[in-house]
């Protein structure tokens, strides 16, 4: 069994995403005996357990997806690989080590390999060029920083209203906010709801964002974005891709130091076989960056 984390936020190793990517990552990083955990937002394995059948994954020649995932969550268990439900929305190289922003909690890891899926959501004309530049998906990250300032915040799904919350009641910000769903809303008194106005367009224009929205423009210092899904381009700064895909090596390194990619993330086909031997590659190259950091670390400066 992988060496439990000493430190609940502090991993040798964190996976992002519960996919069959991300398990087959986990699992093997784990019998490596190396701490590791498995980080996803929605309910784990989600897309497979929706197959009927799937005839071409070796050694179960007639399974469901639900069978399947059942059969990943007993190999997790085994190994005592925790996974956990938190929605990824940053991730910062540091020193040492990478810097995971959940919605609750911030990790904290030698390697990540991400295993995201591919990114399927359709996006608002202007969200990926203002990455940073006032459009954001992390509260925990960025709320401080428009404390007393205005924001709209957009979400495509109810769980988004705890976050708006937090940005209004935590951090003091004047947020509108924006569901692109159906249902009611359970926001604190001062937040103003607009329903039924889907946002077209985001541009900066005069040192502020620019929403534009059917009938009327918000310009506010700030959007706030929650979905169930981000582009891995927006999760890390530096991170390569064609299109909807990471770029990535023969041995899953993406380019940025200590981070990998596997599965449908990385490119077609999007089938749970690749996605499974690309998780393990990933895993096995991480541990191996790992051991390669404390040789050099424990060899000394003049080595």
């Amino acid at each position: 069994m992988g060496e439990p984390a000493a430190d609940l936020s502090r991993y040798d190793v964190i996976v992002v995403g519960s996919g069959p990517a991300g398990v087959s990552a986990a699992i093997n990083v784990a019998n490596r005996k190396r701490s590791v955990a498995l980080l996803g937002g929605q309910a784990p394995f989600g897309r497979i357990r929706k197959a009927p059948w799937i005839a071409n994954y070796p050694g179960f020649t007639s399974a469901s997806g639900e069978e399947l995932a059942a059969a990943f969550e007993r190999h997790l268990e085994e190994f005592d690989v925790p996974v956990i439900g938190e929605k990824v929305s940053k991730i910062i190289p540091d020193v040492d080590e990478l810097v995971v922003f959940g919605e609750r909690e911030v990790y904290h890891a030698g390697a990540v390999v991400l295993a995201t899926g591919v990114y399927r959501e359709a996006e608002i004309e202007g969200e990926e060029d203002l990455v940073g530049q006032g459009v954001s998906y992390c509260v925990t990250c960025d709320g401080r920083l428009f404390a007393g300032r205005r924001a709209a915040f957009i979400s495509y799904v109810p769980e988004g209203e705890e976050e708006a919350a937090a940005l209004a009641e935590d951090f003091g910000v004047d947020v509108t906010y924006l569901p692109l769903y159906q249902g009611d809303h359970r926001l604190p008194e001062g937040v103003r709801v607009l329903s039924g106005a889907r946002p077209t367009r985001l541009a900066r224009a005069d040192g502020h964002v620019r929403v534009s929205l059917p009938g009327e423009d918000l310009q506010v210092d700030a959007v706030f974005i929650y979905k169930n899904s981000v582009s891995p381009r927006t999760l890390l700064e530096g991170l390569a891709s064609d299109g909807r895909h990471v770029t990535v090596g023969r041995r899953m390194e993406t380019g940025v130091p200590g981070v990998y990619a596997a599965g449908d993330c990385t490119g077609e086909p999007y089938q749970t076989a690749k996605a499974v031997g690309e998780g393990q590659v990933a895993a096995l190259e991480a541990v191996r960056f790992l051991r390669k950091r404390t040789r050099a670390a424990a060899a000394g400066p003049d080595a």
